[in-house]
């Protein structure tokens, strides 16, 4: 999934399901194991394994990427 990210990282993804680890982000909730952004404006996340990449920052056990304005 990380390295799908990288490949498109330049591309605006929408926000999809990710594995729920602890507490799921703000505009996400639980749904079967997993955290489910409820709105298509929700931040872009996935699990935080190792340090987030640049442009992301840590928000509990997720990376989420950092708005562009």
């Amino acid at each position: 999934m990380l390295i799908l990210l990288a490949l498109i990282g330049h591309v605006r993804a929408q926000p999809l399901p990710q594995p729920k680890v602890g507490q799921c982000l703000s505009g996400y909730t639980e749904s079967g194991g997993y955290c489910a952004p409820m709105r298509r404006g929700a931040p872009i996340a996935v699990p935080k394994i190792g340090q987030c990449r640049a442009n992301w920052t840590q928000s509990g056990n997720y990376c989420v990427e950092m708005r562009r304005r």
